[in-house]
Formats: structure tokens, sequence, C-alpha cells
């Protein structure tokens, strides 16, 4: 029977580690490169000629996005995740200018004439996932226009009147993985409404009202994060595959088992380790896999303990028959040196781990049995060739 050992190397990685963090670790920041924007959106609203009253205001579309600005996010291959915040630094104005075009009747009245409006508007930050972030409103932003002594068909532009605010929030947000990954993720600059009103026109010709959005700055984020679980087969230091040799194992051998230790290598910035798997070389019934060939040609009994001890056995009988006078001593020393050379071979056979040593004992006793077998029946031929000669003379 062919033998043949299996040297068993073991080597198991771990995977999908990963826990909350506790209030005991410290916490890791890091804050993206600013992206710039400046945005604008206006509305305008008209009013007749020598109307001392409005007759109605004019709203732009509602949560207008004026433009999709792109922030970095967190790369996970840095660490795990914690917190997050959109951080917006801009200046907001809400801009409300009333002019008057030249022309209409009553070109040659002469007086003071005044035309009146207002503008009012708010903007928001959009931002993953489907959170509104830092917002703001300017409303009943005025402006006046204002003629003295003047036409009442000539034109007038006093500039405009506006309001600043300087906004500086921090944007906290619970939907996390939206915010890590590879690429940016979007923030929309919303116009979530803007409406203008001509509320008075003294003059001849046509009164206009613009209301106007700049808003302008700097969008970033900050996160917080705590680096990956480091495991380790060494307390020490890194080591993640680990070999556990468990000798030489043959057919049907119990195998002890082979300790190892988990841990996770220390930072106080580090979260900590859950093991949820450990996956193994093997195949698919979860059998640890070797470079060895299938046990196809293993056989009973080791043929050449027997051959050997036929052989010997042969050239002992050989050796005592014609032995003058046949001596008990020597038969005895004849069946050691038979069994001395049998288990010579066997030996061998065991320690080249070409057979279990069960096998060459078997082929010791085949070889023995069938050997004195056929001497038998050679004796018992010529014994009865003999008397049938000795009978015919």
């Amino acid at each position: 029977m062919l033998k043949t050992s299996l040297n068993v190397v073991v080597l198991a990685a771990l995977s999908a580690l990963a826990i909350v963090p506790t209030l005991a670790h410290a916490i890791l920041v890091t804050t993206t490169a600013t992206t710039s924007f400046d945005v604008s959106n206006s509305v305008t609203d008209t009013l007749g000629g020598k109307s001392a009253a409005s007759d109605g205001k004019t709203n732009g579309t509602a949560n207008t996005s004026m433009q999709t600005a792109l922030v970095a996010k967190f790369d996970s291959s840095v660490g795990v995740l914690t917190g997050a915040t959109v951080n917006l630094t801009s200046t907001y104005k809400q801009s409300t200018n009333v002019t008057v075009a030249t022309g209409g009747t009553g070109a040659n009245t002469d007086g003071t004439f005044t035309a009146k409006g207002t503008g009012s508007s708010s903007v928001k930050l959009g931002i993953p996932v489907g959170v509104t972030g830092a917002g703001a409103s300017l409303s009943n932003v005025q402006d006046t226009c204002t003629l003295v002594n003047g036409k009442i068909k000539s034109a007038c532009d006093n500039g405009s009147s506006s309001t600043q605010i300087n906004d500086n929030t921090t944007v906290s947000s619970s939907a996390l993985n939206a915010y890590v990954g590879s690429g940016s993720f979007l923030a929309d600059l919303i116009a979530a409404s803007n409406s203008a009103e001509t509320t008075q026109n003294d003059f001849a010709s046509v009164a206009s009202t613009t209301s106007t959005i700049n808003w302008k700055g700097g969008l970033s984020a900050t996160y917080s994060y705590l680096l990956h679980a480091a495991q380790s087969f060494d307390g020490n230091a890194s080591m993640t595959a680990l070999t556990l040799d468990f000798g030489d194992v043959y057919l049907n051998d119990v195998v002890g088992d082979k300790s190892f230790s988990i841990a996770n290598l220390f930072d106080a910035n580090r979260v900590g380790l859950k093991l949820t798997d450990i996956v193994e070389t093997g195949d698919a019934n979860n059998v640890f896999s070797t470079s060895l060939s299938l046990f196809g040609n293993l056989a009973l009994p080791s043929g050449h303990t027997a051959g050997a001890t036929s052989l010997a056995i042969t050239l002992a009988v050989f050796v005592l028959v014609r032995m003058r006078p046949r001596r008990v001593g020597a038969g005895v020393v004849a069946l050691l040196l038979v069994t001395l050379v049998a288990t010579t071979v066997g030996v061998a056979m065991t320690a080249l781990r070409l057979h279990y040593a069960t096998d060459t004992v078997a082929g010791y006793g085949i070889g023995l049995a069938a050997t004195l077998t056929v001497a038998l029946a050679i004796d018992t031929i010529a014994d009865r060739a003999r008397a049938s000669r000795a009978t015919a003379a």
C-alpha cells in the first residue's frame, strides 16, 4: 500500500472587521480642499406709467439650482468615518434695483417723480442625502428711484440697494455612507425663492424692479475618523497570515488542535476589532487543500516484502536440502535469516513512505505462506511420482 504524509499548512485570513468606536477612542480630523463658487439669480417685475400702487409681484421659480459644487468624499482606505460636517463660508447679497426708461406721454411735465420697488429672496444649501444645510433669507430689500425737478419722461437709475449676510455654518450629516468613497459628493446651491415687486411709478414710462441674488464663497468638508482595525496573529507586530504545521498526518489519524491568538494592534486612534469570519485555503467542503496526488495507487500487501520473503525462503530451503547431515540449528538460522531479509525490506518500504508497516507484515506473511505452499505441493508431486515408478518396477 502506497503511504504518503500530509504536511498541512493552514493560511487563515481575517475579513470584515469593523466595530463602532467607543468614546474612549481619540478622533482624527481631516478637512478637504475648498471648492469656490459664485452664483446669481434674478427676477424682474414691471409697473406701467403713472401707477400709484403695485399690480402684484413677480416670483421666480422656487428651489432653482444655481450651481452644483463638488466636494471630495472621505477616502475609506484612510480609516473608518465617524462624523462629517459640510462647511460653508459665504457672502449672500440681495440687490433690488428700480429703473425707468425714457419716454411716455406728458413729456413737458416738470416736477419730482418717484418709482419704488422691493425685492425678497432666500437661499439654501442642499447636501446628501436629502439634507438641507445652511440657509439664509432677505426680505423687503427696498430701492427708490427719484428724479427732482425733472421731466416725467426722463429715465431714472439710482443704482441698487443691498444687504449682506456673511454665513459660516457647519452642517452635520447623519448619512455618512454618502460621504465615503472615491470622487466627490454634490452640494446644490439653491435659490429657494426670489421675488420682485414695483410698488409705485410716477413716471410716464414703465418702471422695472429687478431682484438679484449674489451668493459667493467656498465649500469644504471636515471628516472625523478612526484608523482601521489592524488585525494580527501577533500582538506586537503585523502578521496577517499564519502557518500552522500539523506535522506528518496519515490516513485516519486524529490530529490535535493548534492554538493561535488574534490581536488588534494598539493605537489610541484605532477602532475596535470584531471577528466576523475566518477564511481558510480549502475546497468547497472546507477541507484544506494540499498538493498531494489522489491515493489511487494504494495497495495491500507490500509486494516487495512478499517477493523478498519468498526469495529468501527458497534460497534457504535450497541450501538446507543439500546440507549433510541436516541439523535443526541450521534450519533455525535459515528461518532467522529469512525473517531478517523480510524485515529489512519492510522497514525500507515504510521508511520510504511507500507502504504502511501493516502492509509489510502482510507481505511477509503472504510471501512465507505462498512459498511454503508451493514447496509442499512440489514435494507431494515428487513423492507421488517416485511411488508410481517404484510400483511400475
